[in-house]
């Protein structure tokens, strides 16, 4: 049998062994099998998982390709490989953005303008478009009314706060939006972003013409000063969870009702420490809810909190703007197991805040691994991790 007479249930087969990369090897073995990604897709190939990171690079958002670091292990030699791939001519895609999240193949992309989120896949050059943060319903906390001066600054009030504030075009993006989280199994794509000094969540799907408030910290806690840090959205029972700083955890269905609370408020003594930027993670792994604390002194330090553990089974977490997510060494052999694997992530994301702090910490051993140069260049716009997928919608 020659190969272009393989059914095209066998090559599906095959395919769920392959990287990305090689699936588009595959492409060019004969004429039959000569393939878009996006006509792979329609037949439901799927790949083998593989963990990229974003990287940045020279003129930030003024950029038409993305370019990303493919991390693997040579099992022979034990030590790390990193391969690049890069995508070009994007600008219609990506020019003037930067990312807040990513799942499921999907980058996250967000405007200094006109705040619009963007699902794109930059395999499939599939995007779906939601709507302006703008249209972020007022409540009695937050409130988006900005006023453009001349010299490009952006003057708006707060009623968080109760004052005005006055920023450039990007701070505002940058200070006051902090993370984008998109569900997987749900055919609507449903979205949570994190927002505001006091970080609220709001809801939206492609296609929706105002985003709604999501649930409030009220009244399942007291503390004025308690918020949401992270969003993870749960397949098996399609709801998303939201952790705070004070550990308290609350799931939610995918229109923000029928809250559940989860975990109640707990003591922080790290709350508000003036040598650490605190960040926290949430994420399912064999049924047990876990959390990732992170602890960015100067030079990054990373652990995990809230029950100590040594061990994840073989899986290893990617945390940073993704939504945090999981992999196992066996389904994605060119990861390292039991690891941590972060990425730049502070409460502002600002340029000169941003530092190529990207690498693994080994629960085992206790050690860390950092993939650039202390004194590499800026990491704007900063990096994010990212599993490449053929979703088209």
């Amino acid at each position: 049998m020659a190969w272009s007479d393989l059914p095209i249930d066998i090559l599906r087969c095959i395919s769920s062994y392959l990287s990305i990369v090689d699936l588009v090897r595959l492409s060019v073995v004969c004429t039959l099998w000569n393939l878009t990604l996006t006509n792979y897709a329609l037949l439901r190939f799927q790949c083998r998982p593989s963990p990229w990171l974003l990287l940045p690079n020279d003129v930030g958002e003024a950029s038409d390709t993305l370019t990303f670091y493919d991390v693997t292990i040579e099992e022979e030699e034990e030590v790390s490989v990193g391969y690049q791939r890069r995508f070009s001519s994007l600008s219609s895609h990506i020019y003037g953005r930067r990312c807040f999240g990513s799942k499921d193949g999907w980058l996250v992309t967000l405007d200094k303008i006109d705040l619009q989120p963007q699902l794109f896949n930059p395999l499939t050059k599939a995007e779906l478009l939601l709507p302006s943060l703008f249209t972020i319903p007022k409540d009695h906390g937050h409130i988006i009314e900005p006023k453009y001066a001349p010299d490009g600054s952006i003057r708006f009030f707060c009623n968080e706060t109760s004052l005005y504030f006055t920023v450039g075009e990007e701070g505002l993006r940058d200070i006051y939006f902090h993370k984008i989280i998109v569900s997987s199994n749900d055919l609507f794509r449903t979205t949570v972003v994190i927002y505001g000094f006091t970080k609220a969540l709001a809801l939206a799907r492609p296609g929706d013409q105002t985003w709604v408030i999501g649930p409030q910290l009220a009244p399942y806690t007291l503390k004025h000063n308690e918020q949401f840090e992270d969003v993870y959205y749960h397949d098996e029972d399609q709801r998303f969870y939201a952790i705070t700083h004070f550990s308290m955890v609350v799931a939610f269905d995918l229109n923000g009702q029928n809250v559940e609370l989860i975990c109640p408020t707990m003591q922080n003594p790290c709350w508000r420490n003036r040598h650490f930027d605190y960040m926290y993670y949430i994420v399912f792994l064999s049924g047990s809810l876990l959390k990732i604390e992170r602890a960015i002194v100067g030079s990054s330090y990373s652990y995990p909190q809230w029950v100590p553990i040594k061990d994840l089974g073989g899986y290893s977490l990617f945390v940073g703007c993704n939504q945090t997510f999981y992999l196992h060494h066996k389904v994605a052999p060119g990861i390292r197991p039991n690891c941590i694997y972060f990425a730049d992530h502070l409460s502002n994301m600002l340029p000169e805040n941003v530092s190529q702090d990207v690498g693994l910490f080994e629960l085992r051993n206790g050690q860390f691994e950092y993939f650039f140069d202390s004194d590499s260049p800026s990491n704007w716009p900063p990096s994010i991790w990212f599993i490449p997928t053929l979703s088209i919608s």
